[in-house]
């Protein structure tokens, strides 16, 4: 914005508000935001997809299961590489990468000439889409302004919700007219974005700080006395914890919930995949609120309060699960379960601001990933639970976790309106490259 002329002609730039975001800050976001989008989709619409593919080229039960399982193999490698990477070489580079490498990699598979190519280029797919969860959540949470980093951060997790009406729809309607090869060639899109956000997208100015001020750090090297050192160990090993309880919880249900739908309780297509509008619908309004509300009441009140929104939810899913179903009440369950569940938003929030800049892209990213690697199991469980006891045991387990991970918000610090460059601070007592804290003149500048 142009408030003022200088006598020579130039212009001057008034500065946003502090708690404004500019629009650099919010592509930032949008980048980010993409990510997310694309990554719940091509879960979701590998579902979808593996029907047809296993008919076009043949496959067996287990071939298709492993398209499923590596993808979320390479989903847990892209997390802890780039989180690494992101930590290394900045933020937006690794950003840029990752979208474009799922993208290429998305378009490859439409001319993949056998099963191995397709199983190659969806796992190389998978590590960029990884890659992207901590490293663009570490960047939301550099640059957006403190007042607002609750809610930008969490309405990244809203791009889940997103993505899987997307993947209902697609792979609902599109997906029969064009074949699954044209699904993958048109599902390319984060290729543009990689190359909008070359030239949009700004740096983390937190990272830049510390890649060039050699005083105080060396170069951008990881700092691996630190990464080993209980102080990171110890948000990392928490992080881990809570993200394996609440995706256990949220994938034992929601895995074989449209298959149960329609075999057990006789559902159309057509109605299952409303269900998972439904699903979509409530994670979106889900995160979009939590984060408002972690800005306002603080990260641990909402994380509690979301969770046992889910507790709820599952619970009254397990009672209704041993009926049938199809009632407006078991819509609202499902509402309910999943408004809940998208209390997971706020685990890059919190997990942001758990680790120093130094140190953030790979805790967040290596938590967040590591965490959803281990959901690999839930299907498993389900698989195995649900043809002979049903569904309400899973939504009774699910129930618990869930009142587990309400508890689970306390032992993280709390980073409500906290300035990231206090947490520097907590970490400053080490020796070597650690950073001294900051004044309150150099925080201002």
């Amino acid at each position: 914005m142009i408030d003022d002329v200088r006598r020579d002609g130039t212009a001057v730039a008034t500065p946003a508000a502090p708690d404004k975001l500019t629009r650099p800050q919010f592509l930032a976001w949008l980048t980010a935001f993409a990510g997310w989008v694309f990554d719940y989709y091509e879960i979701a619409l590998m579902t979808f997809l593996i029907v047809p593919i296993a008919v076009d080229m043949g496959l067996e039960g287990g071939q298709t299961a492993l398209l499923l399982s590596m993808q979320l193999l390479g989903i847990a490698v892209g997390g802890v590489f780039f989180g690494y990477l992101g930590d290394r070489i900045g933020r937006r580079r690794v950003l840029i990468i990752t979208i474009a490498l799922f993208g290429a990699f998305t378009l490859a598979r439409a001319f993949a000439p056998n099963y191995e190519i397709l199983l190659l280029f969806g796992v190389i797919a998978a590590i960029g889409l990884g890659g992207e969860f901590g490293v663009g959540q570490s960047l939301v949470s550099e640059v957006v302004p403190a007042p607002k980093r609750g809610r930008w951060g969490a309405a990244l997790y809203s791009g889940a919700g997103i993505g899987l009406a997307g993947a209902a729809l697609v792979g609902g309607y599109l997906l029969p007219e064009i074949g699954w090869r044209w699904v993958f060639a048109v599902s390319c899109f984060p290729v543009i974005l990689a190359l909008v956000a070359r030239f949009t997208v700004p740096e983390s100015d937190k990272w830049e700080k510390f890649a060039e001020d050699g005083s105080r750090h060396t170069g951008a090297k990881i700092d691996w006395p630190l990464v080993r050192s209980a102080k990171f160990l110890r948000p990392l090993i928490l992080s881990i914890i809570a993200c394996s309880i609440s995706f256990f919880g949220f994938y034992g249900i929601a895995a074989f919930l449209p298959t149960y739908l329609i075999t057990v309780q006789g559902f159309s297509f057509a109605t299952a995949a409303w269900y998972s509008v439904i699903v979509g619908a409530a994670i979106t309004i889900g995160s979009i609120t939590s984060g408002w509300v972690a800005d306002r009441i603080g990260r641990r009140l909402a994380w509690t309060v979301w969770a046992i929104f889910a507790t709820l939810g599952c619970a009254i899913l397990g009672v209704l699960f041993q009926s049938v179903v199809i009632s407006l009440w078991s819509l609202a369950a499902v509402f309910l379960t999943y408004f809940g569940t998208s209390g997971a938003a706020l685990f890059g929030v919190v997990f942001a601001e758990q680790f120093p800049t130094r140190v953030r892209s790979l805790g967040v990213g290596t938590a967040l990933q590591v965490g959803r690697g281990l959901s690999f199991f839930p299907p498993l469980i389900a698989a195995a639970v649900y043809p002979v006891w049903g569904y309400s045991p899973l939504a009774f387990g699910a129930a618990v976790l869930f009142a587990i991970l309400a508890l689970m918000g306390w032992v993280f610090k709390e980073g409500r309106n906290r300035p990231l460059e206090d947490i520097e601070a907590d970490f400053a007592t080490d020796a070597g490259s650690r950073p001294a804290p900051l004044t309150n003149a150099e925080r201002d500048a």
